[in-house]
């Protein structure tokens, strides 16, 4: 297991000569290569079980959108609300057309009463009356009787049964019709004017029409319309939104209401609520931490005075391998605390900033701190030409990297190689050592998971530094075997 501790501080010159790490060791090229993002799995710590029904749960919750509900919902509304009236409209149009038309055959039937006799009754007269009227599509039908209730006179259209066999004044409805019967005072003439019901019917529906093919433009000009308004709402959400994506993540400041609709305000106060009881607890944890820094440190090197005091005065006792190993487990657990401390910090957002910083000046740094294995040569570093400037925390990723390199020279073994190389936006830690199963590469991030390894570790250094890379913005990919079965490559790549 590649683990990573804290190293001693040195103060030695980095050496300029460099083993040149195998192909296979550079970012993408081996197949083992992992990248360490965390997974759902990884992240809950829990099994397979839970992410499968976490997963069939987010699966089941299909995303809805506001907008096409309002728009859908509106429509709804006012299509209904639109048929509700159409049908009052073509009731009250049914009703005023019927008095209408009925007005029309009453004036055509009083006009017949007291046409002249002499087109009535007279052939002659009836041939040139019908042939100046011409033939012609006929919606309105008459028939004019004399007083013996013989047929003299009817339209083109007209059958020649009575249209209403009844012959009682007034209107009814018979055969397809719609007759109106008048006889005039002298009883010497009787008319009898119809329009046909279908026709009437078609007239109705055709009016139905008109109004559904209207209703249909308007709905399509309302959705268009509803959507384009939706849209202009939600240009007071979406600058609330890109105001929280463009902040850093401790920025817990409140949103500004300022321009925000009255809709909108609870929303914004609500989020506003959430980040103070953010901002409350991450202090809260601020000081918690630089508390804890201060209360088990100062124990700590208070006890390993005191076990160093041990040792000299066993020495040459019995007592003194017991001595040793006190002060070994004490130095174990202050680093262990130590990491406890930087993971509980980096967690929290408290010590990570975003600058610009150069990848070549930490690596010299960090190196410099290895001053034994720089001077046996088993640590050296290599700076490729071109750009290594990155944005990130020259603190944290100076972390990052220590750990790595620690990592690299506990586990590669005491007779392996390290090389440090920066390259523009990356930084890789290889060493030649036996490497680890491609297998085991994904699970080596996890806090306090330790692979099989004799080295004394905590299993929290590359959990750290996995942090740090995904807080600067970068990704961490583990390689091993880098060539030959052999070697581990840890890789720290910047945006």
């Amino acid at each position: 297991m590649h683990d990573g501790a804290a190293p001693p501080a040195g103060q030695l010159p980095v050496t300029s000569p460099a083993v040149t790490p195998p192909p296979a060791a550079l970012p993408g090229v081996a197949p083992d290569a992992v990248d360490t993002r965390p997974s759902p799995r990884a992240a809950d710590g829990h099994g397979s079980e839970p992410l499968a029904a976490a997963t069939v749960d987010a699966a089941a919750e299909v995303p809805w959108s506001l907008t096409q509900r309002v728009t859908r919902n509106m429509l709804l509304v006012l299509g209904g609300l639109w048929l509700v009236g159409a049908a009052v409209l073509v009731m009250g149009l049914f009703y005023e057309s019927s008095e209408v038309l009925d007005s029309a055959l009453q004036e055509t039937a009083e006009r017949f009463l007291f046409l002249p006799d002499n087109i009535v009754f007279d052939t002659a007269d009836q041939r040139r009356f019908l042939e100046e009227i011409g033939a012609h599509e006929e919606y309105v039908v008459y028939q004019i009787y004399d007083a013996k209730g013989q047929l003299r006179l009817r339209s083109h259209g007209a059958p020649d049964e009575p249209l209403d066999p009844l012959g009682e004044d007034g209107i009814h409805n018979f055969g397809g019709w719609r007759v109106l019967t008048m006889t005039r005072t002298d009883f010497q003439r009787r008319v009898q004017v119809a329009e046909s019901q279908t026709y009437r019917g078609d007239v109705l529906l055709g009016s139905l029409g008109w109004l559904a093919g209207t209703l249909i433009c308007l709905l399509g000009a309302a959705s268009v319309a509803l959507t384009y308004i939706m849209r202009l709402g939600r240009r007071a959400v979406d600058a609330a939104r890109l105001e929280l994506m463009s902040r850093k993540p401790d920025d817990l400041r409140p949103l500004s209401g300022t321009g925000a609709p009255l809709e909108l305000q609870p929303w914004i106060a609500s989020v506003n609520t959430l980040m103070a009881r953010d901002r409350v607890l991450i202090e809260a944890e601020r000081a918690f931490a630089a508390r804890t820094a201060h209360e088990l440190r100062t124990p700590l090197a208070a006890a390993r005075a005191q076990a160093q005091r041990l040792v000299e005065v066993a020495a040459g006792t019995s007592a003194r391998p017991n001595a040793e190993a006190l002060l070994r487990q004490l130095d174990r657990l202050g680093r262990l605390a130590t990491r406890l401390l930087h993971l509980a910090r980096i967690e929290s957002h408290a010590s990570v900033r975003r600058e610009p910083v150069d990848l070549a000046v930490i690596a010299r740094m960090v190196v410099a701190d290895f001053a034994e294995a720089v001077a046996s040569e088993r640590l050296r570093i290599e700076i490729t030409d071109g750009p290594t400037g990155v944005v990130g925390d020259i603190d944290a990723i100076g972390i990052a990297l220590r750990n790595l390199i620690d990592n690299a020279l506990k586990h590669g073994g005491k007779d392996a190689w390290v090389t440090v190389l920066v390259e523009t936006l990356s930084v890789l830690v290889i060493n030649d050592g036996p490497g680890v199963p491609p297998e085991t590469l994904q699970q080596l991030v996890r806090p306090f998971e330790r692979g099989i390894t004799a080295a004394e570790g905590s299993g929290l250094g590359l959990s750290i530094t996995q942090a740090i890379v995904a807080q600067s913005g970068g990704t961490l990919a583990l390689i091993s075997p880098v060539a030959g079965g052999r070697g581990f490559a840890a890789v720290l790549r910047f945006d």
